[in-house]
């Protein structure tokens, strides 16, 4: 999935919301996701899981931990969720100086008052779970099983350079 089909999912995900409780923007998204097919579900797991990567630094890990979420793995990754989830906008300006996330005091931007978001690693495969069929195999064992496939593209790609 590329990085502007992702960010329009979150987009539509905050204008669908219901409240101004973040959470429901997870049950947003999970509608939107349940109308992809498993191959773009993937795609959107490993976009956020790259866009996770992309702000995991000292700095951002810091600014976390003075929000309070950065003193264990999964606080962190709460937190990481809630960042993207803001969108494009402040994903970015976050990840140029994590300091912007200090500013932030709209409500609407928080889960009743805290920066922090866990449904976004969950909801792909809540919706994967949705629409898979009877003798699909179960998310975790799909993304593996993709990874894999793409790591053996990756090691062909690597041999064929070699043999040339």
């Amino acid at each position: 999935m590329k990085t502007a089909e992702f960010w329009n999912l979150i987009n539509t995900s905050i204008e669908q919301k219901n409240s101004i409780d973040k959470n429901e923007q997870g049950d947003a998204l999970l509608e939107i996701l349940m109308k992809l097919n498993a191959q773009k579900m993937l795609g959107f797991h490993n976009t956020l899981t790259e866009l996770k990567k992309g702000i995991d630094t000292p700095e951002f890990n810091d600014i976390a931990f003075m929000m309070k979420y950065g003193d264990n793995n999964t606080a962190l990754s709460g937190f990481k969720n809630w960042v993207v989830a803001l969108g494009e906008e402040h994903y970015l300006k976050a990840k140029q100086s994590p300091a912007h996330l200090l500013t932030l005091d709209d409500p609407n931007l928080f889960v009743a008052g805290r920066a922090y978001l866990n449904d976004l690693d969950l909801v792909t495969s809540v919706a994967y779970d949705q629409i898979s069929k009877e003798g699909d195999p179960e998310w975790y064992v799909f993304v593996q099983k993709h990874r894999r496939l793409q790591q053996l593209n990756k090691n062909q790609e690597q041999d064929n350079e070699l043999e040339l």
